[in-house]
Order: C-alpha cells, then sequence, then structure tokens
C-alpha cells in the first residue's frame, strides 16, 4: 500500500512539473546571422540595458529594453533614446527568439531587427 501511495504522489508530481510553462529569460549574449552572412551581438544585461556590436561596420550602440508577455520594447542612442520600438519575440525553445517588427519608424533599427532570429551565445 505504501509503494502504490508513493507511486501516485510520484506521478502527480511528475505531471505538475511536466506542464509548468519554462521562464522566457532574454537575458545573456545573442547573435544575429543575417543572409548576406554578417553578424550582430546583442548582449541584453540584467540591468535593462543593451549593447549591439556589428563587427562588420566596426559600429557599436547601446540602449535600454523591457521585456513583457513576448513583447521587446528597446530604446537606443542611435534613434533617439526617448523613442521605443516594439517588437514581439516568439522563443523557438529557450536558446532562440524569432523578432517580428509591431511598431518601429527607426529605419536602421527596424532593417536590423525585423524578421531575424536571435540565437543564444553558449559560454
Amino acid at each position: 500500500m505504501k509503494k502504490l501511495i508513493f507511486l501516485l504522489a510520484a506521478c502527480c508530481l511528475f505531471v505538475l512539473i511536466a506542464f509548468i510553462v519554462p521562464q522566457k529569460n532574454i537575458v545573456g549574449t545573442w547573435t544575429i546571422t543575417y543572409k548576406d552572412g554578417k553578424t550582430s551581438t546583442i548582449d541584453f544585461r540584467k540591468d535593462g540595458t543593451f549593447k549591439v556590436a556589428i563587427p562588420a561596420e566596426q559600429f557599436t550602440v547601446e540602449g535600454k529594453y523591457k521585456f513583457k508577455d513576448d513583447i521587446l520594447s528597446i530604446t537606443d542612442s542611435t534613434c533617439g533614446t526617448n523613442y521605443w520600438g516594439k517588437y514581439k519575440g516568439k522563443f523557438m525553445g529557450a536558446d532562440s527568439i524569432y523578432s517580428t517588427v509591431i511598431e518601429d519608424s527607426c529605419t536602421g533599427r527596424r532593417m536590423s531587427a525585423d524578421k531575424t532570429t536571435l540565437v543564444r551565445t553558449k559560454k
């Protein structure tokens, strides 16, 4: 009888754990590879800031971000620090995100971030 109760409890615990949705975490370093083979690296920091490095152009840009309910809002010095763009981030597993624009009239940022896949960099 004790074995049956233990087995039932273990099964219930397994079912509960199996249906817990993992938290979507954007903090970390991500890489975007564009169609022409060029890449950019984005470091989303815990403090709500980010840094983008584009080695091919020897260019970096920094800004702030917010991530809530799969919506990534970003602002940066290139487009204006008080101007926010919004993107839908669709997680494809824990280590890749497909980004599509919701609203952003900053042409350069939109061209770099719309319809791109960010892949988490393993350290």
